[in-house]
């Protein structure tokens, strides 16, 4: 597929070099001539320099017979300019980044009235993330997929930990709940395992959990569960406006340190049941003032990676127990995992993990779509929603069937069936209009639901 990608910041790069690496023929848009050679020289795609919201630059990138066009500047108004221009030459789908919360309310609007067929608000994404987490026990590693019901947490095996030895069958056994081990990541690199794998020590198991399971989890592995009451929040620009607003009413204690004065006046007009305070996060004796050690959660989501890095490790080492970050840099995220902190949110991967499924759909010639897509064990496998169409052959075949052969790196790891949801065993099957969530490694690049069957088998 032809693809063109407007904006080289962060998000803008990762998107280009995950879709070249899917082989798609990539153009890339900067108004900076060095954005534009930095990735033209590292990678296998074309690039323009110039304005996105140019009708001329933007025939310049082909988006006459262009598959998508995706405006990830740091300007709202010219990432729908430019997706409105693509539309009116010929480019088959538009997608726009937006920030503003103005046009986050018109986005009905904007849809109808400017042909864009999609909004992308990655700050609002994160925060509706990080409210999840907030509303977690943050004495596991989770994520959540596929509209909260499922859970994929990061269990590490420690020296005495009663799964060393045992294999992923059997671990399902000593849980004795729904869950399943998913993916085992070692030094070595990634394994998607099956019944007979064995679990060492110091792997790192990915497994997925339906939420009605993870409490049984914590009882079996003696962890204590610790709610979220108090919640300290550092910087609240777009990302905290959002999250502040969805902790609007739900009982939270909030205190927000801004270091902007005029921000911190707008915040308490817009947040009267918070406390304000205008200071720098940045200084440890700020912190410990405004009483971070008595804080259930400290969420850092001011605009720059190092100081939410620095606040984050700060508070980790004050005792808080929940303890969640805003970063886009990889490097950083890196830092604050091996630090043990609890969660880290990018607003650029989710962007980058809804506009992965949107490629793939785009370039699927089957009807059973992925409807979700999130990449997990630090990117190394992908965990996949596909809904299952009238029309698949594989339908109503039990998963025991000699004919029934996944792919090598690929599992079905759970089904959803209207609101049920199950790990799946030989004995299950697929129906029309279930939802199946796909385990696979990255090296398979998966578009529809028949893209994880080895289909020599079922032709033999």
């Amino acid at each position: 597929m032809k693809i063109i990608i407007v904006g080289m910041g962060q998000t803008g790069r990762m998107l280009a070099i995950a879709a070249c690496k899917e082989q798609h023929e990539v153009i890339v848009i900067d108004s900076k001539k060095e954005a534009v050679d930095e990735m033209t020289d590292k990678y296998n795609m074309n690039g323009v320099v110039g304005s996105g919201g140019s009708r001329n630059i933007l025939m310049q990138a082909g988006a006459e017979d262009a598959d998508l066009l995706v405006a990830l500047t740091p300007y709202d108004e010219l990432n729908i300019l430019s997706c409105m221009t693509a539309k009116k030459l010929g480019t088959r789908d538009t997608s726009a980044r937006i920030h503003c919360p103005e046009f986050d309310e018109d986005e009905a609007y904007i849809l109808k009235e400017y042909g864009i067929d999609r909004l992308l608000n990655p700050e609002k994404e994160a925060a509706k993330e990080m409210l999840w987490h907030i509303g977690q026990s943050s004495a596991l590693r989770t994520e959540a997929f596929f509209e909260r019901k499922i859970l994929v947490s990061e269990l590490e095996v420690e020296e005495n930990s009663p799964l060393i030895n045992m294999t992923v069958r059997q671990v399902k056994e000593f849980f004795d709940t729904d869950m399943l081990v998913v993916a085992i990541r070692r030094k070595k690199g990634i394994l998607i395992p099956d019944g007979n794998a064995q679990i060492m020590h110091q792997d790192k198991l990915e497994v997925i959990v339906p939420v009605k399971s993870v409490r049984t989890i914590f009882r079996k592995l003696r962890m204590k569960e610790k709610r979220v009451r108090t919640i300290f929040m550092v910087g609240c620009g777009t990302t905290g406006y959002y999250l502040a607003k969805e902790l609007e009413g739900t009982g939270y204690s909030l205190k927000i340190l801004e270091k902007d004065r005029e921000r911190c006046i707008e915040l308490t007009n817009q947040f009267p049941k918070a406390q304000v305070v205008y200071a720098d996060a940045v200084d440890p004796q700020i912190l410990e003032e405004e009483g971070i050690k008595r804080m259930d959660a400290c969420v850092s989501v001011t605009g720059n990676d190092r100081t939410n890095l620095a606040v984050s490790l700060y508070a980790n080492s004050e005792g808080v127990t929940q303890v969640l970050a805003k970063i886009n840099e990889a490097g950083y995220e890196q830092i604050l995992k091996k630090s043990d902190i609890s969660t880290c949110v990018s607003p650029s991967s989710v962007i980058v993990h809804e506009l992965l499924s949107v490629i793939r759909n785009l370039g699927s010639s089957n009807d059973s779509w992925i409807k979700k897509l999130y990449r997990i064990a630090d990117g190394q496998a992908e965990a996949i929603a596909f809904e299952v169409s009238d029309h698949c052959d594989w339908s109503d075949m039990p998963f025991r069937a000699p004919e029934f052969r996944l792919k090598k790196g690929i599992l079905i790891a759970a089904i959803i069936r209207g609101k049920e949801i199950f790990i799946p065993d030989g004995n299950s099957s697929m129906q029309a209009g279930d939802t199946v969530v796909v385990i696979s490694d990255t090296r398979n690049i998966l578009k529809e639901i028949d893209d994880i069957f080895d289909k020599k088998t079922k032709t033999q």
